[in-house]
């Protein structure tokens, strides 16, 4: 991938105009729009959690863990252990966060929070995360994951 800056004094001093150029659309180009998409949306740092008591404020930073329990959703958290009714990928897109990848059909991790990857049973990973939580990376989420990772 090239990119470079131009000056370009027309446009008014808010203004940022990007251009993604390829020899053809792909994945990457669309992984790269996708970026771009997200940036522009800013990220959200404090995301309210309802639970079955109150609604609490969630610092994202702090969430390690979001695992799918019946028609519940675990969060795992670095200041303890939230319970929500909310789906999966509804959480996924309020979330809209780049440092969470999905890992298995019932689970995101938080990369920031990954702490070593080890072998498990039939191809699969498991992810060993902050505070000795743990979670299987199922091999079809496995490529994803370590993509993301730079490996």
């Amino acid at each position: 991938m090239h990119y470079q800056f131009e000056e370009d004094s027309s446009l008014p001093k808010e203004t940022i105009e990007v251009l993604v150029r390829s020899g053809k659309y792909d994945q990457a180009v669309q992984d790269v729009l996708d970026y771009l998409a997200k940036f522009e949306q800013g990220r959200v740092e404090i995301l309210p959690v309802k639970t079955a008591v109150r609604t609490e404020l969630l610092r994202v930073s702090d969430l390690i863990l979001v695992d799918v329990d019946g028609t519940s959703l675990i969060l795992e958290t670095t200041q303890g252990r939230l319970l929500t009714n909310d789906r999966l990928y509804k959480f996924r897109q309020r979330l809209a966060n780049p440092d969470f990848v999905q890992v298995s059909k019932h689970a995101l991790i938080n990369i920031n929070h990954l702490k070593a990857l080890e072998n498990s049973f039939s191809g699969n990973m498991l992810a060993i995360l902050t505070g000795k939580i743990k979670t299987d990376v199922s091999r079809r989420y496995l490529s994803e994951l370590e993509r993301r990772l730079g490996l």
